[in-house]
């Protein structure tokens, strides 16, 4: 008579014999919805788009390294079947070239376009919107969130690296004084700058040393941008207006008691006893700095000090003052109340307007307060168009020839710099023997950059020119890495 287990143990073998002549079951995988995900059919990163479904992508060229603001726009593919009618089927995905992994990384910015923004970038460079100056394709004003790209190229490396030269669509060479790219998008579509409409961009200048004829250029074209010049109206008046009322008008925190809790009876009007009122005025710019403050009247003894040191440490945080839209400067009057009691200290801040009238279009400053000269360390223009914006000026062309040796190919771009405060950047002609450079101003030191990518691995080659002089010798490229290549190249602004 069996036991126990044993009629356990047939009933578990007899289970598996079941189990294993039972056929496999697909496993099915779920593709996981990408975050960013909506009404469309989207695709992740882990599988993107292709031009057929079976075709990979390479997507390594994607790593930035330079990672921008978190909580940056990403790129979100979306899937298709079929490629689209205009591409052919048959063609391989086109490899990543150097320009592609080199070039300058863009900073984001998300604004209210409703209300007057300013767009600080790293390299130094201001770009300020008025409200509803941004409209789309269909002229309709943009009144969601809306992200601001801000690339910047001031040095040659970053303009060598991000395809960039000093060209204008009619040949003329250009010095520059740096180059930006401005771009603005709502919901994934592009925006402009409405009919009528410019927004201010400041570009600082080289040693703080703005170069005299300098003028505003916009980029025509993508692959290879070239420049043409901006109307003479794109570089803003001389002097600029100073107003005495804004709607709003400036602030700072949340009112003249943010300011009281600053001040600091000074110890000699404390041992004289000394009180009274001072008077300070001082300019708040559009960007909330205190500008030129002064004493209007005083009561000396340490007084009329203590509020100008409280008022240059609170620059750079008042909230700026507005007029249709548009962030202004304007002249206030602070009066601070020194008022002495033994054994306690009262101060009493308040702030008035300059003039109680109603305001008119300009305002004219007391002569003790001249009227402010544009910024002298930077460039300033009134711009109409976004996209690819240049600070330049004309160069005079000679009749140079230089032709750099090598065997050419898709893989090679070759660059001749002129280098300098206002650097030029010219990109070669190929031509059958090599690279060649026409109308290039004779006489002058210079440096041919020949840039090769191949397999993944960047080389380059480096050549020290005097042009109009002998024939320089052929190029050697060499093996490098990325960041040894962007190491050389910002060795250009040492020349």
């Amino acid at each position: 008579m069996p036991t126990f287990w044993t009629l356990r143990s047939a009933v578990l073998f007899i289970g598996l014999l079941v189990a294993s002549c039972q056929p496999d079951k697909p496993t099915r995988t779920e593709q996981a919805t990408p975050a960013l995900s909506d009404t469309l059919t989207l695709d992740s990163t882990a599988n993107p788009i292709a031009l057929l479904d079976s075709t990979p992508v390479r997507r390594n060229w994607h790593r930035l390294t330079q990672p921008t603001n978190r909580a940056a726009p990403l790129v979100v593919y979306r899937s298709a079947r079929r490629p689209p009618a205009s591409l052919n089927a048959s063609t391989p995905p086109s490899e990543a070239t150097l320009f592609d992994i080199g070039r300058k990384a863009s900073e984001y910015f998300q604004i209210d376009p409703t209300k007057a923004a300013e767009v600080r970038g790293q390299a130094g460079t201001v770009v300020r919107l008025a409200a509803g100056s941004l409209v789309d394709v269909a002229q309709r004003t943009a009144t969601g969130p809306v992200w601001v790209e801000l690339r910047e190229c001031y040095t040659p490396a970053e303009m060598i690296l991000t395809n960039l030269t000093t060209l204008t669509t009619d040949n003329q060479l250009l010095q520059t004084g740096g180059m930006v790219l401005v771009k603005a998008t709502a919901a994934g579509r592009p925006l402009q700058l409405a009919e009528g409409r410019t927004m201010r961009l400041e570009m600082p200048a080289a040693n703080g040393r703005p170069v005299p004829g300098m003028q505003l250029y916009y980029g025509q074209g993508t692959a290879s941008v070239r420049w043409v010049a901006a109307p003479a109206s794109a570089m803003p008046a001389i002097q600029e207006t100073i107003y005495t009322n804004a709607q709003p008008m400036p602030t700072y925190h949340r009112g003249p008691a943010d300011i009281n809790r600053l001040i600091r009876y000074p110890r000699e009007a404390l041992v004289s006893q000394i009180q009274g009122v001072v008077f300070a005025s001082f300019v708040v710019d559009e960007s909330g700095r205190v500008q030129r403050p002064h004493i209007l009247r005083g009561i000396g003894h340490g007084c009329d000090e203590e509020v100008l040191r409280v008022l240059q440490q609170t620059s750079g945080r008042w909230t700026p003052g507005q007029r249709n839209g548009e962030f202004v400067k304007v002249k206030m009057v602070l009066p601070i109340r020194f008022s002495f009691q033994p054994g306690q200290l009262s101060l009493d801040t308040s702030r008035r307007q300059v003039a109680d009238a109603e305001p008119a279009a300009t305002t004219t400053v007391p002569s003790e307060q001249p009227t402010e000269p544009m910024p002298t360390d930077r460039y300033v223009f009134n711009c109409a168009q976004l996209g690819w914006l240049n600070a330049d000026r004309p160069l005079s062309s000679g009749t140079a020839l230089l032709l750099a040796a090598a065997t050419p190919d898709e893989s090679t771009a070759v660059r001749l710099v002129l280098p300098g405060t206002t650097p030029t950047v010219l990109a070669a002609e190929t031509v059958e023997n090599g690279y060649q450079f026409t109308g290039v101003p004779a006489g002058r030191r210079a440096v041919l950059v020949g840039l090769r990518y191949s397999g993944g691995v960047p080389s380059l080659a480096w050549q020290e020119v005097t042009t109009g002089q002998e024939a320089p010798a052929p190029l050697e490229f060499k093996e490098t890495t990325l960041e040894e290549l962007e190491r050389r190249l910002e060795k250009l602004e040492l020349y």
